[in-house]
């Protein structure tokens, strides 16, 4: 009988450069879907179809807990800033920074089992964070990043 992945044991690690304190700790993600979508191959009255040639990767979104300090919203918010600063002398957009993610999968043993590699991501958008006074219990914050990519791999 196979075992089943647990979706609970995993960790991303982004490729630390400017905040190397940062830790994100990831609340819920989603692995992104993959399609190929078929090429349309015209033959005498019919349009068949034959296998894609370009395949396509869908957003990846991961919700993550809010340090106190505001560290890790620090680092993405940072990110996304410098990757749209223009240069005052000719005003042309900086060149995209970018950085690999790594998904690290582990079984119920709390072993590596499996890393996918997320190639040249950068944060595309950033949640807000809702302050609220009135809230009884305590609930910490998390925010929601969304990060463009060329494509993943598993290592």
């Amino acid at each position: 009988m196979p075992n089943f992945l647990n979706p609970a044991s995993f960790v991303l690690t982004l490729d630390k450069q400017t905040y190397s304190g940062a830790e994100f700790t990831i609340q819920s993600m989603s692995l992104p879907d993959v399609s190929a979508e078929p090429a349309p191959l015209p033959f005498k009255q019919l349009n068949i179809t034959m296998a894609g040639d370009k395949v396509t990767y869908g957003a990846f979104e991961a919700s993550y807990l809010i340090d106190e300090d505001l560290l890790n919203y620090k680092e993405i918010f940072d990110w996304i800033k410098s990757n749209v600063e223009t240069n005052d002398s000719d005003t042309t957009i900086a060149a995209s920074h970018t950085r690999d993610l790594t998904l690290t999968i582990m079984n119920s043993a709390n072993n590596v089992t499996k890393q996918i590699r997320f190639i040249d991501a950068f944060p595309t958008s950033l949640s807000s964070l809702p302050f609220e006074i009135t809230t009884t219990d305590v609930e910490y914050l998390t925010a929601v990043v969304a990060f463009s990519y060329s494509y993943y791999e598993f290592v």
